[in-house]
């Protein structure tokens, strides 16, 4: 990410094969403690819109950028919990479960390790569901916008969320669209090749990969040898929602319950996007703090067990196997625990 920020700070093109191969070739320091090869071979893998956004990143030098950028980072990730626990209206007897549950998260750690943009996104996201929770709708539609700074958290729930609320909540659609449209622009003006350049990587190299990811895509092509059998496994998991949930009241439960099944949907996601899920997770824990009796109970336990425990379990395996396909699990997971959240919580979230 720095890379990219810095090629576009100095004039380059971070689309250029070449340009791409000198700036991030030969090998880099590997948190293990030892030296390894560039993770992101090809071409620069986001649109140019994230590159831009990084630019003040670019122009310091490495050091001063990764020390910013953590700091950004884990400031993120702290904002867009709290915004979460207050946007799904938590309560105080769930807050020790959700707290443990954010600092115990395995795709966190992984944002440690890597210093992946997951932790931006999950403020976005926080931000995003406290201001639509607010009927704040313009501060909504900006930080939901800004979602495509990392396209495979945006997915198919940036369009689904976008056409959900266009009938309903206008200010909020218009909102997204002018804010997502200065993007582009800005971006097009900058370089009006990138969109062909980017997606010529991303339907190459990036789209090839597909198969060894935990998505509905590699979870086919590792229990069946094809990623054929995807679109049927995406389909179950729609079905599914919809018998336990058939209409979800408000914009911020169906939201919560898209996010997981785009992340399941998506054909590029590693486990360290599955961080915005926490968005699922705190609604699961505000609806069990709401409930009584064997509900209560039922939803804290499974949340525990979806959202804490079975991630680091499948990530172990993951290392044995060499493959984390499994991890596709917990998005799809969640998207039927949060359903189930939603039809079995006495006071849903508007």
């Amino acid at each position: 990410m720095w890379q990219g920020a810095r090629l576009v700070a100095s004039g380059a093109d971070p689309y250029d094969e070449a340009v791409w191969r000198v700036a991030t070739g030969g090998l880099h320091p590997d948190p293990a403690g030892g030296l390894t090869v560039s993770s992101c071979p090809g071409r620069y893998g986001y649109p140019l819109w994230t590159a831009l956004v990084m630019f003040p990143y670019g122009v310091l030098p490495l050091p001063a950028a990764a020390i910013a950028w953590m700091g950004v980072s884990l400031l993120s990730v702290a904002i867009g919990s709290a915004a979460l626990w207050r946007a799904v209206g938590g309560a105080r007897n769930g807050l020790a479960l959700f707290v443990t549950l954010v600092v115990t998260a395995q795709p966190l750690w992984l944002l440690i390790i890597y210093g992946q943009i997951t932790g931006v996104m999950l403020g976005l996201v926080g931000l995003f569901a406290l201001f639509l929770s607010r009927m704040r709708d313009v501060p909504a539609g900006i930080a939901f916008s800004f979602l495509v700074l990392k396209p495979q958290i945006a997915g198919a729930f940036g369009p689904v969320v976008f056409l959900r609320s266009f009938r309903d909540r206008p200010i909020f659609a218009l909102a997204s669209l002018v804010t997502f449209g200065a993007l582009a622009v800005v971006s097009l003006v900058a370089s009006p090749g990138w969109p062909l350049e980017w997606l010529g990587e991303l339907g190459g190299r990036r789209l090839r990969v597909a198969g060894l990811l935990p998505t509905a895509w590699g979870l086919s092509a590792d229990l069946f040898g094809t990623q054929l059998l995807a679109p049927l496994f995406i389909v179950a998991l729609l079905v599914g929602v919809a018998l336990i949930v058939r209409r979800v009241p408000g914009h911020l439960g169906f939201a919560a319950v898209v996010l997981p099944i785009s992340l399941f949907a998506s054909p590029y996601a590693w486990s360290y996007d599955q961080l915005v899920l926490i968005f699922p997770w705190a609604l699961c824990i505000a609806a069990a703090s709401r409930a009584t009796g064997p509900t209560r109970a039922g939803l804290f336990i499974a949340t525990a067990l979806v959202g804490a425990i079975l991630p680091w379990c499948l990530y172990g395996i993951a290392f044995a196997r060499g493959l984390e396909t499994l991890n596709a699990l917990i998005p799809a997971l969640t998207a039927l625990l949060v359903a189930a959240a939603i039809r079995l919580d006495p006071d849903p979230p508007a």
